[in-house]
């Protein structure tokens, strides 16, 4: 058995009716200019709506780091090169005093096991959310 391809292109076109369609593209176009909420349609609209807000969203993660690293680099750039030089000297000494506590080892044990845990978390699935008729989403 071969694997699918990465682009979908191997898999069958979803195809639902005329009024179904119409339905949804409403529904989009209602959410867009403000006359529908989203707790107001179906579950099913719902949890389609959900993941893929969430896979936009994280497809964007890296590009996002990015441009906020760019950013601070302009923004440090800003500076006078006395002023720069002045600020990144302060940031120096005070990581340089951090890492001069006594229970160094400790503190950094912990941003270790803070950002361990912070990985799995990333990972976590999806998880139900309540709308405001109580109704789960995911």
């Amino acid at each position: 058995m071969t694997a699918p391809k990465p682009d979908g292109t191997d898999r069958p076109r979803i195809r639902i009716s005329a009024e179904a369609s119409q339905a949804i593209d409403s529904w989009a176009w209602g959410l867009a200019d403000g006359t529908l909420r989203l707790w107001q349609l179906p579950d099913a609209i719902n949890s389609l709506w959900n993941v893929a807000f969430e896979h936009g969203r994280a497809s964007r993660d890296e590009e996002v780091h990015q441009l906020r690293v760019e950013r601070d680099r302009y923004w440090l750039r800003s500076f006078p090169d006395a002023e720069r030089q002045e600020y990144l000297l302060s940031r120096l000494d005070q990581a340089a005093a951090l890492a001069n506590r006594p229970d160094v080892d400790d503190v950094l044990d912990e941003a270790w096991r803070l950002y361990c845990a912070g990985l799995n978390n990333i990972r976590e699935p999806i998880r139900l959310t309540v709308t405001q008729d109580c109704r789960e989403v995911a």
